[in-house]
């Protein structure tokens, strides 16, 4: 039997056979067992393996260390050590901050120089010059006498360091300490941000001690600008203002966030009548938007053929002085006559085929129209399908919170890493013969300090660089994270399957009632969601994860071509971007066939393999209509998503612009709740009519199936409701499916 009319087309053994009327066929299939167990089983080795990585990782890890400031010893601000109490010390200052121009590039802000734990950020100006200065004009006096001129409260020295005994005691220059770095050798005025003592002040700025008048100087004596603090600082710049304005949103968000509330409960009000009054405005909607598109196509044709005769007659020189000017802008693009020419040629074949499609396929659009109103209907009878995604958010969020709690812990898992860096200045040739370049090379803080021989040297540090360690399981940190990357989206996108394939059954089980909602199942939504778990969570996971294996390959092509973005030439930026292009279209190809598969599944309860076929092979048998509903469905859900958005946009504006005549308090930033408004709205809509969609989806397919089982014959009812019989012209001989 034919899938159209009624009879056998030719082609139909390409894709398999049509169905058979089968008298034990009730729409949903009762006898069920476990599909496809080896992916179940493999599921969960997975789950096992992911929380024992977890696990390992929340014993080793320490996230304190990715969001609170280290010292040069890997020891964390405010924390209370065995050793070493720096619970008072919260604020992590930099020696010489104008070193971290090239360094400041995420939150550690590791840079080449000395970092220690202070109790507060520095509020006024200082330079160790100043104390030499006061020394200078003092000859004659005991070392003693000089060391009670200096006032040594300003110094801020590496812990245990007393810079005081080190002058008086071991003859130590002030000059001496801040190229050994055992001292800060200047600080500005500074505020914490996110704990690291960052100087506060503006471009252009002199860095002059207003008590002293004398210029700020580093170690070496040579004079710190505002522009050498501020190339070390710019990144932090932005991220002070992105904080304050951040602030002051929230400042903004604690007044109003009862209003957000209520604008999203009216998002979700305006979502769920669209649906409900589709069955009555979906008809118009589509005739009228396809009337639209060939009214502005047949516009555009006139328009660009207007411009293309009118330069026509621009001489060729002149077309080719117009035609260079590409780079004075975009509007010089609008004087050629090639670009005309060809916008006229893409309008008119838009045209043609909008034409065609309403002239030639109206029948089948008729269809897809009936289809969409079935869909409608199918969700008014069962209101709860709405609020299903609800369930799908909310285990999304466990997935990827206990993932992105997993990686944090990774990341900071082991013990922390020092190497050197050398930046020694070797002038005499014997010694620079024998010396050796250092940097990159481990070494240990402890020993360092206490060989002078090594730490007496000005350019030689032996810093923290992260955490770490040299057990297999340290080693392997970045294929631990791949891991648990894998299984985030595996998990996610097999919670997205499920939120398929229950609603997928409950719409079946809509569908293949006879009597329409008489025979409806009660709980039909619990009922489907208990088939998918108790029978199909093997077919779930085979599903998700070949959408899993797709999307960690397109994130690796986008991690590869981030590192390697200067480093291409055109030909492998060609290739990289055709990769990239290759399987996002493979991942949305394989997005169709697994929603098709899983409405299958639901409905026969078969493994995954046969029912991706079945579908896939259905589907094939009626490509137009396929087509003609999937575009259908496409315009109505973005009309839907564009009405909501947009009564919520301007309801949002209206409120906390103050056009309303309601309480809203002053804002800073009027414009970010209705932003956070739009945003959710879109989020809320995408939520309904995403039900919307797998309703029309799973409606077609069983429509597909009525066809081809069941003629209208008293033996042979059809199930689909009497406006679709209506539609194609077809009617049953009775109205009660004989039993």
């Amino acid at each position: 039997m034919g899938c159209c009319a009624g009879e056998k087309k030719e082609g139909d053994e390409k894709w398999g056979e049509s169905r058979t009327y089968d008298q034990q066929f009730r729409g949903i299939a009762k006898n069920r067992s476990c599909t496809d167990v080896l992916c179940c089983i493999f599921l969960f080795l997975y789950i096992a393996a992911y929380l024992i990585v977890a696990i390992f990782a929340w014993i080793n890890g320490n996230p304190l260390i990715l969001f609170y400031p280290t010292d040069s010893q890997g020891r964390i601000c405010g924390v209370r050590y065995n050793d070493l109490d720096l619970s008072n010390k919260t604020s992590l200052i930099y020696f010489d901050i104008s070193k971290c121009s090239a360094a400041v590039a995420s939150l550690k802000f590791q840079c080449p120089t000395t970092q220690v734990c202070v109790p507060d950020c520095p509020t006024t100006y200082w330079s160790y010059v100043e104390e030499e200065v006061k020394l200078s004009v003092t000859p004659g006096l005991s070392r003693a006498d000089k060391a009670d001129i200096v006032d040594w409260s300003k110094f801020i020295c590496n812990y245990g360091y007393n810079p005081l005994e080190a002058y008086r005691d071991d003859n130590v220059e002030l000059q001496t300490m801040m190229l050994e770095e055992k001292c800060v050798p200047y600080y500005v005025p500074s505020e914490a941000v996110a704990g690291r003592c960052i100087p506060m002040i503006s471009e252009g700025a002199g860095l002059i001690n207003s008590s002293t008048n004398a210029a700020i100087q580093n170690a070496a004596k040579m004079n710190i600008t505002s522009t050498n603090l501020l190339e070390g600082v710019t990144p932090i710049k932005y991220f002070l203002e992105a904080r304050s304005i951040a602030n002051k949103i929230f400042a903004d968000l604690t007044v109003v966030w009862v209003w957000i509330l209520l604008l999203m409960c009216v998002a979700a009000l305006i979502s769920f009548i669209w649906i409900v009054v589709m069955r009555w405005i979906a008809g118009p909607m589509v005739w009228i938007t396809l009337l639209t598109l060939i009214a502005v196509t047949s516009v555009g044709i006139y328009i660009s053929y207007l411009q293309w005769t009118t330069l026509k007659d621009v001489p060729e020189t002149e077309q080719d002085r117009i035609s260079n000017q590409f780079k004075s802008g975009l509007s010089a693009y609008f004087t050629m006559q090639q670009l005309w020419l060809a916008l006229m040629i893409i309008c008119s074949i838009i045209d043609f085929i909008l034409i065609v499609t309403v002239i030639f396929l109206r029948e089948r659009i008729a269809i897809a129209i009936g289809i969409i109103r079935q869909s409608s209907k199918a969700i008014d009878a069962m209101i709860s399908t709405l609020f299903y995604p609800l369930v799908s958010f909310v285990l999304i969020l466990i997935v990827v919170g206990f993932w992105a709690m997993t990686a944090l812990f990774l990341a900071s898992t082991g013990d922390p890493i020092y190497k050197y860096s050398d930046n020694r200045v070797i002038t005499n040739t014997s010694v620079a013969a024998a010396a050796q370049n250092l940097t990159g090379e481990s070494c240990n803080v402890v020993e360092f300090q206490n060989d002078t021989s090594l730490s007496s040297q000005p350019g030689l540090m032996c810093e923290f660089i992260e955490y770490g360690g040299e057990s297999v399981f340290h080693q392997n940190v970045f294929w631990l994270q791949v891991v648990e990357l894998f299984g985030m989206l595996w998990f996610m996108n097999w919670v997205l399957a499920l939120g398929q394939m229950t609603l997928a059954g409950a719409f079946c089980s809509w569908y293949w009632a006879f009597k329409k909602p008489r025979d409806v199942p009660m709980f039909a939504l619990y009922q489907s969601f208990g088939r998918a778990l108790r029978f199909h969570t093997g077919t779930l996971a085979f599903g998700s994860f070949i959408i899993a294996v797709v999307q960690l390959i397109r994130i690796m092509l986008e991690y590869i071509d981030h590192k390697l973005k200067n480093k291409q030439n055109k030909v492998a930026k060609f290739i990289m971007t055709c990769l990239k292009c290759c399987f996002w279209c493979l991942e949305s190809f394989l997005k169709f066939i697994n929603r098709n598969a899983y409405i299958m599944t639901a409905m026969y309860g078969k493994n995954f393999c046969w029912s991706a076929k079945e579908a896939f092979q259905l589907l094939m048998r009626n490509i137009l209509r396929v087509v003609i509903l999937d575009k259908m469905v496409d315009i109505i859900l973005f009309i839907g998503k564009l009405v909501v958005v947009a009564i919520m946009g301007v309801l949002s504006w209206a409120l906390f612009a103050g056009f309303l005549n309601f309480p809203i308090p002053t804002l800073n930033y009027y414009w970010m709740p209705i932003v956070i408004t739009v945003v959710a709205s879109y989020v809320i809509a995408s939520g309904f009519f995403n039900t919307f969609g797998m309703a029309a989806d799973t409606i077609f397919l069983c429509f597909l199936e009525d066809l081809e089982r069941n003629d209208g014959s008293p033996e042979k009812p059809y199930f689909m409701a009497r406006k679709l019989l209506k539609t194609l012209g077809k009617k049953n001989a009775i109205q009660e499916r004989p039993t």
